[in-house]
């Protein structure tokens, strides 16, 4: 009897932050659970000791044909997004084609899994589904600082108020990503203002950096993405920002980033997205103002909302209560009737 399941992502990098959190590190974890699951195998006899394959954005033609010939031999289909790519304002070819094949993939498989509950509303209008989605949400990067990092609300002395924006440079579908920091850019210059604050972009694209650098006001530094830069930028921080152009494509992000912050006790100031809800009492939603006025401050109101949200994401979002609503997702997918072909 078939029990493995397979999962198919775009890449098996690690360096790849989508393929961490909706793959590989989902998936060990699993693994160390006793959970039967490994990457998805080429070879010529994988449909054969399959239950089910699970497509990591993956929904090209090829990927589509491939999901047919899983289905005719009863192996379960799953399609796990993470993004709106039906958004396409400026009617991009690319994103065209992008969308057809997502709708055609989406009709085809047996169940979508998407990252949050916005996005999956959005598959279910834009898709004729054999079923509703199920959503799993992103385990948060559990890095460990060194011991000797300051507190974000530690004395400053000469020291700058270290503030971070991290994240994808952006999409060419939607406004997103690195130029979202022109949004708060008075509010930088007031807290530069203020104190001696310098802001630290932790991205992949130095191009974009530099034509954006000149706009931002306040002195800034570009660091290139990876997790050691990650863990290093988010040790020395005093806040991070997360300043976001809310459209149909950013509105169906997960809550990765915000977690991320708190999960590490750095305060937090965010533009309001849905997935962002369960977070309002943890952060500044939507109040640059206020949340930089307490940030700079260090307030004992901006320090208990950080201690407590540290505790909540560290309780909802590790890895071990991530896998195990995969667990959950996988086990209903996997007991649920092969529909008539």
């Amino acid at each position: 009897m078939r029990k493995t399941v397979g999962w198919k992502p775009k890449s098996g990098s690690k360096d790849v932050a989508s393929v961490r959190f909706r793959c590989l590190s989902p998936m060990e974890e699993l693994q160390r659970s006793g959970f039967e699951i490994e990457l998805y195998s080429e070879e010529s006899d994988a449909a054969d000791r399959y239950a089910a394959v699970i497509f990591s954005k993956l929904y090209s033609a090829a990927d589509q044909k491939l999901a047919e010939k899983l289905r005719a031999k009863s192996v379960k289909t799953i399609l796990d997004l993470s993004d709106n790519h039906f958004y396409n304002p400026n009617n991009l070819p690319e994103y065209v084609t992008a969308a057809a094949n997502m709708r055609k993939m989406s009709e085809l498989v047996d169940r979508v899994i998407c990252c949050s509950s916005h996005l999956a509303q959005v598959v279910s209008q834009e898709a004729k589904l054999r079923r509703p989605p199920l959503v799993v949400g992103d385990a948060v990067e559990q890095m460990i600082l060194p011991l000797d990092a300051p507190s974000p609300f530690a004395e400053r002395g000469k020291n700058p108020f270290r503030i971070l924006w991290f994240g994808s440079h952006g999409s060419p579908n939607a406004p997103a990503g690195m130029e979202d920091i022109l949004r708060i850019r008075t509010h930088l210059q007031a807290a530069h203002a203020k104190t001696n604050s310098e802001l630290t972009v932790l991205s992949n694209n130095a191009e974009k950096y530099r034509a954006l650098e000149p706009k931002i006001g306040i002195p800034s530094t570009y660091l290139e993405w990876s997790d050691g830069t990650l863990m290093s930028a988010l040790a020395k921080t005093n806040l991070v920002v997360i300043p976001v152009s809310v459209n149909p494509f950013t509105k169906c992000k997960s809550n990765n980033r915000a977690v991320t912050a708190l999960w590490h006790g750095v305060p937090l100031i965010a533009d309001r997205i849905p997935a962002y809800e369960d977070l309002r009492n943890f952060l500044f939603l939507d109040d640059w103002e206020a949340g930089f006025k307490h940030a700079l401050a260090g307030s004992r109101e901006i320090q208990i909302r950080t201690t407590a949200g540290s505790v909540y994401v560290r309780q909802n979002f590790n890895i071990s209560r991530i896998a195990g609503e995969w667990r959950r997702a996988l086990k209903t997918v996997l007991a649920e009737p092969v529909p008539a072909r």
